[in-house]
């Protein structure tokens, strides 16, 4: 019963508007273009504002995604890089290891026995 009250009066209000334009305009004058110039740039500062708030938005999002994809990227080739420095450091200490005991295991009488025996026994059967 309200609604139907409040569309009366609303109708009647924008009767009375159409029908004493001609009169309003000549009472105010600017209000008319004041109103509809004030409607437009208002939704011109809306439209601009929201234009705005979604590429702010965008621009947020753009940098967030490649901050993350170079952080996890920067992440991955440091691990990465920390593993071959590992093997290499790990294939470093064998090798050293490996030069180590031969050296310590190496006999220069006994090599030298065996270049001089093995070139005896060719010389004799040969």
């Amino acid at each position: 019963m309200m609604f139907i009250k409040l569309g009366i009066i609303t109708g009647i209000v924008v009767l009375g508007g159409m029908i004493f334009s001609n009169e309003i305009d000549n009472l105010f004058p600017t209000t008319s273009a004041t109103v509809l110039d004030s409607l437009k740039n208002d939704v011109d500062i809306f439209g601009s504002k929201a234009s705005n708030s979604v590429e702010l938005r965008i621009d947020s999002s753009i940098d967030k995604i490649v901050d993350k994809t170079s952080e996890s990227m920067s992440t991955e080739i440091s691990n990465a890089g920390d593993k071959i420095s590992d093997k290499i450091s790990k294939a470093k200490e064998s090798s050293q290891k490996t030069i180590n005991e031969e050296i310590l295991n190496f006999n220069l009488i006994e090599s030298i026995q065996n270049i001089f025996t093995v070139n005896l026994n060719s010389n004799l059967t040969g």
